[in-house]
């Protein structure tokens, strides 16, 4: 195991994690228990499952990046999973309308996705105290009966990444890849001729 998957397990534990999410997802009309789920296994997991190879993870993002459209109002380049802040989403369009490339984005994709990850049992100890937690009544748009139900078919299937709700993508028209915070201030770097900060 590596250092920053031991990272994971330091600072990105299950009932901090829904400490520090739940709050955002109540206030968050768009969410729905998809994105819920979504959150916390890139939180728990971060980006892995989508690289099956680098030739496949660029041409993702080039026929992504080609299609971003306007920004949204509002949408930070950068936005933190964990309450430590050690791993995110860089969105794509506030990122390139800062004078981001897609090439740098692609290889500190590939890199968060070697270096940040956490075996199953994580995400599910997450995924279990929002179910407990909602089991004492709704959050926002989140409520047990839809995370019952979601989490049956999660299990059955190995709990697997899954796809943001059909009113998120409507909504929010999400475009990010998930990278850690290390890699986001190299990005930056290279960006804003040596600053390191994260810019909203």
């Amino acid at each position: 195991m590596n250092f920053l998957a031991m990272v994971v397990f330091l600072t990105c534990l299950p009932s901090a994690l829904i400490d520090f999410a739940l709050p955002k997802w109540k206030t968050d009309k768009n969410i729905r228990i998809e994105d819920a789920y979504k959150w916390t296994h890139q939180a728990m997991r971060g980006g892995e499952h989508a690289v099956p190879d680098t030739e496949s993870a660029r041409k993702w993002l080039m026929n992504e990046w080609g299609t971003l459209g306007l920004q949204k109002s509002g949408e930070p380049v950068w936005e933190p999973l964990c309450p430590g802040g050690e791993i995110g989403r860089l969105n794509l369009r506030a990122f390139r309308d800062r004078g981001g490339k897609a090439d740098d984005i692609l290889a500190a994709f590939l890199t968060s996705s070697r270096e940040y990850r956490s075996d199953g049992k994580a995400f599910i100890a997450a995924w279990n105290e929002l179910g407990l937690r909602l089991n004492k009544g709704p959050a926002g748009n989140l409520d047990y009966e839809e995370w019952k139900t979601l989490d049956i078919t999660m299990k059955k299937k190995n709990y697997p990444a899954i796809h943001h709700s059909n009113i998120y993508k409507q909504s929010n028209g999400p475009a990010y890849r998930i990278i850690t915070a290390s890699e986001m201030k190299k990005l930056l770097v290279i960006r804003n001729k040596g600053t390191s900060s994260i810019q909203k």
